[in-house]
């Protein structure tokens, strides 16, 4: 579904590279504040709701895992974890965070396009706030990758659009953002070999994020 201008086209692989970055991520402006607050609430709401339906015990990829800010939820489920993020930033800080957790956590610094795992070697992947920044067909090819090297189903967030937020967002003509309608999840998901199973609402009310459960067909 890609070519290699398609994906030099988007910086997200790039956005956290620098330590000073990647570790103010959790103190970013949309965290402050009242509706801050409410959205960071819905998020931690929407992610333990899906999570917390993978069978205690599991083995769960996390990418990007970021600076580990959601190992200690995966970790009331998983029996281990594979941390993978592209940026060398956001991997030093993710190590500092495993350090307290009691399970055990295998890192690799790779991007989504090739997960340097074997098919099927994890039950779940678990990937937070990471479509949205990619070109839709780049969407394509990273959830069909989700689906490879996973054995049970993919836990994955995606800017969905609905008739108002299509609108806003239309308007603000937001950079390095590329959400899409519910109906082009569903067609990835096929492609990928999956079946959407839950969809939540992890943002504001007129936020983009939803969290999306599948499940391999």
């Amino acid at each position: 579904m890609t070519d290699e201008s398609t994906e030099q086209a988007y910086d997200a692989k790039t956005a956290y590279s620098e330590y000073s970055s990647a570790s103010g991520y959790e103190e970013r402006t949309f965290y402050r504040g009242p509706l801050g607050w409410y959205r960071k609430r819905l998020e931690r709401s929407a992610i333990a709701a899906l999570t917390g339906r993978v069978e205690s015990g599991s083995k769960i990829l996390d990418l990007p895992c970021g600076n580990g800010r959601w190992f200690e939820t995966l970790s009331r489920r998983a029996a281990s974890l594979v941390a993978v993020d592209v940026s060398p930033g956001m991997l030093h800080y993710a190590r500092d965070r495993a350090e307290c957790l009691p399970i055990e956590i295998e890192f690799h610094q790779a991007a989504a396009e090739e997960i340097p795992i074997e098919d099927g070697s994890v039950d779940y992947t678990f990937s937070y706030a990471l479509m949205k920044h990619l070109p839709v067909p780049v969407q394509y090819r990273v959830l069909a990758e989700f689906a490879r090297v996973s054995s049970k189903g993919v836990i994955c967030s995606f800017g969905v659009l609905k008739p108002i937020s299509y609108m806003l967002w239309k308007r603000s003509k937001i950079a390095e953002s590329y959400p899409v309608f519910i109906e082009e999840v569903g067609w990835m998901a096929a492609e990928a070999g999956l079946r959407i199973d839950e969809v939540r609402r992890c943002s504001t009310p007129v936020g983009l994020e939803h969290l999306v459960r599948f499940v391999k067909l």
